[in-house]
């Protein structure tokens, strides 16, 4: 492969994209990023896909004329990695799109890191113990989810599995709807720039209030567990306790969103997860404590002797208790946050992954 690859990563997703172009541009590579943005995140990008209009119909209609002009521009590229089979509204020829990058380019690969048709599958056929699945059905009062019952949205996951040269799952919980695909490539874990975060020391917090944040996306309540943690938050309150301050936001743009995790002591993620997520670990890094996902299977995967986040679940109960018990032994926190920092340095530095990410794209190509 050559030293130095013309990558075009297509899609984004909690930055992910962001953080992996920046391992590989440290590694001196040439790297696009073709997304929309995720909507209100607005996450940076060279090639934006994204639609013109705050009216629902006009801006489908504009994203749909948007993606494919831009798709001209997507070609010639070394590697493609595509972050998910939704990278393109749904309701148009999404499929024919995909087709027309596997003629344009080289390797073409795929990420499993989020919600498609194949991690809905495992679902039904009960391969998760602890997921969002059950939440973003409660919360949308579903009995299926969109990638049931889309066809499009389908047949495009069925294409890009079946054709990419490997599919490359970002974590336990994603690698588990594609084990029994003879692509799919070990897991890496998702890159977190080591670079500009700010470590924010928690010894100060004997002294002050300790800012306790959640950071709801809408359309996603039920999903990341905000439902939930909504009547945790609501419960604390009744404790009416002067060294608590309860913070929630609702789908505030990515740049924004980090400064209130910068301002925040404890971090309410999700409710759902087995392991730490994107925003999670960016919040590991800054020395802050974070509940949400460390089970078991996570540990056991890291071969963790201590935890580097507060397990929570979907009970609010567990989420209460968990602030309390901050709140009343604040020595807790130092040493929450310093496992929580010392494990993403070790095993989610951006460029660390990059390397990860170009070893199998050689093993794969």
């Amino acid at each position: 492969m050559a030293a130095k690859l013309k990558i075009l990563l297509l899609g984004e997703y909690s930055n992910y994209f962001n953080n992996l172009a920046f391992g590989l541009r440290k590694l001196g590579h040439n790297v696009v990023l073709a997304n929309n943005g995720d909507l209100y995140k607005n996450y940076d990008r060279q090639i934006d896909i994204s639609g013109f209009s705050d009216n629902l119909y006009i801006n489908t209609f504009t994203r749909i004329i948007n993606e494919n002009l831009k798709v001209r521009q997507m070609k010639g590229f070394d590697i493609v990695q595509i972050i998910n089979p939704n990278v393109f509204a749904a309701v148009a020829n999404n499929l024919q799109l995909y087709k027309k990058i596997f003629r344009n380019n080289g390797n073409i690969f795929l990420s499993a890191v989020g919600d498609d048709y194949f991690w809905w599958k495992a679902y039904r056929d009960g391969k998760f113990k602890k997921s969002p699945h059950s939440g973003f059905l409660r919360d949308r009062k579903k009995d299926k989810a969109h990638w049931e019952t889309h066809m499009g949205l389908r047949d495009a996951n069925v294409f890009l599995a079946e054709n990419a040269k490997a599919i490359i799952p970002g974590s336990i919980s994603y690698a588990i709807p594609y084990k029994q695909f003879e692509n799919c490539a070990p897991i890496i874990l998702q890159p977190i720039p080591l670079e500009g975060i700010e470590h924010n020391t928690l010894d100060h917090t004997k002294e002050e209030r300790l800012n306790v944040y959640h950071g709801a996306q809408l359309g996603r309540y039920g999903f990341k567990g905000t439902d939930r943690i909504d009547i945790a938050f609501e419960n604390l309150s009744k404790h009416e306790r002067d060294d608590l301050n309860l913070i929630r936001t609702d789908s505030i743009p990515f740049k924004e969103y980090l400064k209130m995790l910068a301002s925040s002591h404890i971090l309410i993620d999700q409710t759902n997860f087995i392991e730490p997520t994107m925003n999670a670990l960016t919040t590991m890094l800054m020395g802050k404590v974070v509940l949400g996902g460390c089970e078991p299977i996570f540990m056991d995967y890291h071969r963790l002797r201590e935890p580097p986040l507060i397990n929570i679940n979907d009970d609010p109960a567990s989420i209460v208790n968990a602030v309390l018990d901050l709140a009343n032994d604040r020595s807790k926190m130092n040493t929450i946050s310093d496992t929580a920092r010392e494990y993403v340095i070790k095993n989610h530095d951006a460029v660390l992954i990059a390397k990860k990410f170009i070893n199998c794209w050689d093993n794969y190509s």
